[in-house]
């Protein structure tokens, strides 16, 4: 009976044992079950990279900049330095992997402008003296207010891959504009390629703005997100074009083959303006880059078609446009973080033209013009500083001259012999506070004058001067302030 109850007690230990182990065997299968879903899950949670490619990832960094095309002070504000980057690596045997960055931002404004303008024409007799010399004497005043809420956006995609013969890659931005109702029009504003043939050198090609602008001073140093409307800059405007571009350590050149055509530029005369358009020109730079001091030398040259005939007045006068030059340089000092100045200088002649400044929705363009040739010169300063980390404020100033060549129009009053000159001023400032990367809130503001002096004489048949005389002078009084807000991810 004894023996009995052992082996009954025996049997029984064997099976509990047996149990047991089958239970640990099923909790070790279930975990490697719950493991494999996992790695299942994750592998279809993950991006689908192409063929060869072993990896796709997705992370913020710095604003890159695109080899031969360095930023401007103006779009570096704009953007600030982030942007989002998408990496394709590839496997051991296949072939570079592509960098994709993608930035962008919305700015809004709320603007006030205010304008006040005189127009003076006096016509009178040299030969005579007090009250008899005057023949005509007119005035005319205006004055004008404006409020606004001007809107862009603008989106960059830039593009990279390593290749066998170096980095190629492109740079797109996009922007539209929008002033009230209505629905805005897209265009590319930058539109650029590159090959990076060794690290020092590279070939680009595209729609940028040109070598010959200076970028220091008034113009090419300020923040100017809705400011920087006088004409004291020194931007040839924006075109197509070919450069060559060398950089080693804070030494860099480039040199480009520009489009010199133009569309548009004398009101009046389109329908006569296709020879204005088979022209060519080259601009050039030199830069420095340094810690505390920095400073770039720059030119342009544009041909002008000189068999143009243009209408003026209403009558062919036989006007032909010379070729446009610029030469200019830029100094730049800056103390650490704290502070900085800049200063430019520049010259130049040929077809009087303006640029349109960066808050216009024609920024860059040429987009102004009188059918005259004149001689130009200039000077401007920026000076900037940190106020706080968050905080940087600005002031510039700046002044441009330009004298008109004498040349005989053909009017309704007969041939006469004219000239004159125009000068702007300005002075422009900004406090912008940037509580994250992502945001900045800004107060700007800005004062320019205008002014132009032109006096004609009367000839007579034989080409000799009488004593005719008329003066017309123009001045123009501008104001603006605005509120400026910049988002962007």
């Amino acid at each position: 009976m004894k023996s009995i109850k052992l082996a009954l007690l025996g049997g029984a230990a064997l099976a509990v044992t047996s149990a047991a182990a089958h239970a640990d065997d099923l909790d070790a299968l279930q975990a490697q079950i719950e493991a494999l879903n996992a790695r299942v899950a994750a592998m279809e949670a993950a991006p689908a990279v192409p063929a060869g490619y072993s990896l796709l990832a997705i992370s913020e960094g710095p604003l890159p900049q695109t080899p031969g095309l360095p930023m401007n002070n103006k779009q570096l504000a704009a953007y600030v330095n982030e942007a989002t980057y998408i990496s394709v690596l590839p496997t051991a045997d296949a072939p570079a992997g592509a960098t994709i960055t993608w930035s962008g931002y919305v700015r809004a404004g709320l603007v006030y402008y205010h304008n006040d303008s005189e127009a003076e024409l006096k016509v009178y007799n040299t030969a005579r003296t007090g009250d008899d010399r005057k023949i005509l004497n007119g005035k005319e005043e205006t004055s004008s207010d404006d409020w606004d809420v001007p809107v862009r956006g603008q989106l960059r995609v830039k593009a990279s891959t390593d290749t066998a013969v170096g980095e190629v890659g492109v740079d797109i931005r996009l922007r539209a504009n929008f002033d009230g109702n209505g629905a805005g029009d897209v265009y590319s504003d930058v539109a650029w390629g590159y090959w990076s043939m060794t690290p020092e050198l590279t070939f680009g090609g595209g729609y940028a703005g040109s070598l010959g602008n200076i970028g220091y001073g008034y113009d090419g140093a300020c923040t100017c997100y809705l400011t920087d409307n006088a004409d004291v800059g020194f931007n040839p405007g924006d075109t197509t074009q070919l450069r060559l571009s060398y950089a080693s350590g804070p030494f860099s050149m480039a040199v480009a083959l520009e489009d010199a055509s133009v569309n548009n530029t004398f009101v009046g005369n389109s329908n006569r303006f296709n020879e204005y358009n088979d022209q060519l020109g080259v601009a050039g730079e030199i830069k420095y880059s340094g810690d505390v001091v920095n400073g770039e030398i720059s030119g342009v040259w544009r041909g002008r078609n000189t068999d143009t005939i243009f209408s003026y007045f209403g009558t062919d006068d036989g006007w032909s446009p010379d070729d446009l030059w610029q030469v200019g340089v830029g100094l730049g000092f800056a103390l650490g973080d704290m502070a900085s100045l800049s200063l430019a200088a520049a010259m130049g002649a040929g077809p009087f033209e303006t640029v349109a400044p960066n808050s216009s929705p024609a920024a860059g363009d040429i987009t102004g013009g009188l059918p005259v040739n004149n001689t130009w010169w200039g000077v401007s300063g920026l000076a900037s500083a940190n106020l706080s980390d968050a905080v940087h404020a600005e002031i510039g100033v700046g002044y441009k001259a330009r004298d008109f060549e004498e040349r005989d129009v053909t009017t309704v009053l007969g041939t006469l012999e004219a000239g004159g000159s125009y000068t702007s001023f300005g002075v422009l400032g900004g406090i912008y506070y940037d509580p994250v990367d992502q945001l900045t809130l800004g107060v700007e503001a800005e004062y320019w004058t205008n002014d132009w002096d032109n006096s004609f004489t009367l000839l007579d048949k034989g080409g000799a001067k009488t004593p005719i005389k008329a003066d017309l002078d123009f001045t123009s009084d501008n104001f603006q302030v605005d509120f400026v807000s910049v988002w962007r991810f």
